[in-house]
């Protein structure tokens, strides 16, 4: 391949992951058989994991960069991805084959005659959009894309608790994106630009500045609705249990952490001039969020509810991390997020077959690692890595969010240290009392067990493989986060990868005499 052409393809790389479940969710709309739809849909998810893995290896070198209509940033729309965004781009994908997989698996007549895999294929095509547009106005794009088509999967079925939660759910992301507007243009209006490396350029020449500050804070109450933090994450533990199981395993591994991407792209690669304030909100959001995930989930007697409040502590561990602003605090929130989508994959996945299995969404049922061992030994494991216990990798990476909260120096740091210890306690607790009440002792031979095919239980075993590999390979797990917290660190690599070596100034906003010319004037 010579070197013309290998520019070509490496500059096109970062719109595979988003044009192949476009283009392939658009042939699915067509009608045709159960069997070349699934297909299809399998296809689609596999190719997109094949062209994010290829993204991911090619940003090892740097950041790629592919220009819609050839327009140069930051005046033409242009997709950039850096290790950041292809390693979310890698997960996001990943979870979604294993999404189509059991879709394919649970066949579901009523909701495939209105298009289910479809939508899910424009769901990842927002989900993927959001981790590798370059600019604001385009993640608020990849936003509506990925909200529109969650919506209509979260009603999609007509049930009373379907629309009940559907309804909270559209309206507090509808408001959420209201929001996301209004930012965009006060950030347009101040620094004239919404390409993420022209704003950091910029803002960077304007120094500290209120308004940018400002514009700042209103993007982090956005993408903390988006992810989910207390107190604007309500309508989620409600939510997720809703819907289907496969469509609500992507929801929890993968919705959340879009708007904590969000927020780490803000806060690292744009808007680092004046990070005291938004840190500082960061840490008490997370330090709370953790607890209320944790509460929340000793509280609940159900599944997926359960699962859905460990999704928010998650979330609120990531602020936290987030929130300590140093190298090594962001290298550990970056393997623990890896580690987090994952885990909450392999447990949704892993509900799915135990309500198949028991007909009920109550964890009371009892003895069930009669007939389930090996499923039983899966989420024993998930559940030691979602606590942060040892010999899991979510001991390694919340060990060290703890260390780096320890080394914060400060009383809030210290604080929000402490609820990061009670809430891993607490949610120990929550799961242990899961895996106690459904899979040991008795079980009732009244209850009927019902059987679960192979296809619908080999997802949870493989994903649950991949959360032992991430224990297996934390090492390199963590080199990558580092890798990665370095690129973030400093974001010269990234402008100088968007906008190239010598960056296009915008002209001078006009003023009055420079536009009309003053009477008399020959």
């Amino acid at each position: 391949m010579n070197s013309e052409l290998t520019g070509v393809v490496t500059s096109a790389l970062p719109l595979a992951p988003i044009l192949t479940p476009l283009g392939l969710g658009l042939l699915l709309l067509i009608p045709m058989r159960r069997r070349w739809r699934v297909s299809l849909a399998l296809a689609s998810s596999l190719l997109t994991l094949i062209f994010a893995l290829l993204l991911m290896n090619a940003t090892l070198g740097g950041v790629l960069v592919s220009e819609l209509g050839g327009w140069k940033a930051p005046f033409g729309i242009v997709m950039s991805a850096d290790r950041l965004g292809s390693f979310m781009s890698v997960l996001a994908a990943l979870c979604g084959v294993f999404t189509v997989w059991l879709m394919a698996a649970q066949p579901d007549p009523v909701r495939e005659k209105h298009h289910s895999f479809a939508l899910t294929s424009f769901l990842f095509t927002g989900v993927q959009l959001s981790f590798l547009t370059g600019d604001l106005f385009n993640l608020f794009v990849a936003f509506e894309v990925m909200l529109v088509a969650s919506y209509a999967l979260t009603v999609l079925g007509s049930t009373r608790e379907q629309l009940r939660e559907g309804f909270r759910y559209i309206v507090m992301n509808l408001s959420a994106s209201a929001l996301l507007v209004v930012a965009c243009g006060l950030a347009y209006g101040t620094l004239g630009t919404l390409n993420f490396a022209h704003l950091a350029q910029r803002s960077a020449a304007l120094g500290p500045n209120t308004t940018v500050t400002a514009v700042g804070v209103l993007l982090l109450i956005v993408f903390a609705a988006k992810g989910a933090l207390f107190p604007l994450g309500f309508w989620l533990p409600g939510t997720y249990p809703a819907v289907p199981p496969a469509t609500g395993a992507f929801f929890g591994a993968v919705l959340t952490k879009v708007g904590l991407y969000a927020l780490i792209r803000v806060f690292t690669t744009v808007f680092n001039q004046d990070p005291e304030l938004p840190n500082t909100l960061l840490l008490v959001l997370g330090a709370v969020t953790m607890l209320y995930g944790a509460l929340g989930a000793v509280s609940q007697r159900e599944w997926r509810r359960i699962l859905s409040f460990t999704v928010v502590g998650s979330v609120g561990y990531l602020a936290f991390g987030l929130g300590l602003d140093s190298p090594d605090a962001l290298r550990a929130s970056l393997a623990y997020l890896a580690v987090s989508v994952v885990v909450t994959l392999a447990m949704f996945l892993i509900a799915a077959v135990a309500e198949r299995a028991s007909g009920t969404r109550l964890v009371r049922a009892r003895g069930f690692i009669e007939f389930l061992p090996l499923l039983a030994a899966c989420f024993l494991f998930c559940a030691l890595t979602v606590a942060g216990l040892p010999p899991s990798a979510g001991f390694v990476v919340k060990f060290d969010l703890i260390r780096a909260g320890l080394e914060g120096g400060t009383v809030l740091a210290y604080v929000a240290t402490a609820s990061a210890l009670i809430s891993s306690l607490l949610t120990l607790y929550a799961l242990l009392r899961v895996w106690s009440g459904f899979f040991w002792g008795r079980h009732l031979r009244e209850e009927p067990v019902r059987r679960v095919r192979w296809p619908e239980r080999l997802p949870a075993y493989l994903a649950s493989a991949l959360v032992v590999a991430l224990a297996v390979f934390a090492g390199p797990l963590l080199g990558y986060a580092r890798g990665t917290a370095d690129e973030l660190g400093s974001n010269g690599s990234y402008i100088l990868g968007v906008l190239g070596d010598q960056p296009l100034e915008l002209p001078a906003r006009p003023k009055g005499d420079d536009v009309q010319e003053p009477e008399g004037t020959p």
